[in-house]
């Protein structure tokens, strides 16, 4: 089994409402790359990334191929090919890396209500704005 297949495989997405907030739906991996980058991005960088969202809890999972030395790594808010400010930063220090945040209910509204708001990224210093990129499902 390739590692893209069983990072698709591991990307199941369960959530449950928690502080009167709504449930997170189930998605599956999101597939990242420099074409989904608002400004010019890596071309034969890839990844993915899944999350987790019960209640105030943001857990991620991020991977990425093909990138030289990332530095940083964020949810952002912004729709499909316009940038936007980063509302959660990620850890890059691990490939794969995961964790999980306590954000804000107004945060995690949002991301409920409308995950295509927002998307992750991996910056590099070569593609400062952005090397690869996936909206949230």
């Amino acid at each position: 089994m390739s590692a893209r297949t069983s990072m698709a495989a591991a990307a199941t997405i369960l959530a449950t409402t928690a502080f009167g907030l709504p449930a997170a739906t189930a998605a599956p991996a999101i597939p990242l790359n420099g074409g989904q980058e608002a400004a010019a991005a890596d071309p034969d960088g890839h990844g993915f990334f899944t999350y987790t969202l019960e209640g105030t809890m943001f857990c991620w999972t991020l991977s990425w191929q093909d990138i030289e030395s990332p530095t940083a790594a964020h949810v952002h808010v912004g729709p499909r090919n316009v940038a936007g400010p980063v509302v959660i930063p990620l850890s890059v220090a691990a490939n794969p890396g995961s964790g999980c945040t306590t954000i804000s209910a107004e945060l995690a509204a949002g991301i409920s209500a409308d995950p295509g708001d927002y998307y992750v990224n991996v910056h590099n210093a070569t593609f400062q704005a952005g090397a690869i990129r996936g909206q949230l499902k």
